[in-house]
């Protein structure tokens, strides 16, 4: 309970940070995956499959960053039944701005030793990989 309990206080504050840039943490999410792939584009479930929240609407979230202008969203021409996914301009932009904020977020959110730091995650990752369910 403590480790839920945990990831809901850091996700509210992360909310927060996000908020204020007219986003929710997992559009923030979706932006972030499509700039690691940019300049290329990404089949829908493929980003679906990425995301932290995978159970999210990924086309709902898509809709809502293209009206914003920060996705562009195409049919992809080798089958019209697939879409294809990109980060606009404005979107790396957002990140960019948005990067600096997240280190300053991180940096007074997460106050510990970066030796304590490096253990916690080191013990995050093997709960999950020891996890049966």
């Amino acid at each position: 309970m403590n480790l839920i309990f945990t990831a809901a206080h850091f996700e509210s504050l992360f909310l927060q940070l996000v908020k204020a840039y007219d986003i929710s943490p997992p559009q923030y999410n979706v932006l972030r995956i499509l700039r690691g792939q940019h300049p290329e584009t990404m089949l829908g479930g493929d980003l679906q499959s990425r995301m932290l929240h995978n159970k999210s609407n990924s086309t709902r979230l898509v809709d809502k960053l293209v009206d914003k202008g920060l996705v562009n969203r195409i049919k992809n021409p080798e089958d019209k039944r697939q879409m294809l996914m990109s980060i606009t301009t404005s979107g790396l932009a957002l990140l960019s701005e948005l990067d600096v904020k997240v280190v300053d977020f991180d940096q007074k959110t997460m106050n510990l030793p970066q030796s304590q730091l490096m253990l916690l995650n080191n013990l995050l990752d093997d709960l999950r990989s020891s996890s049966l369910i």
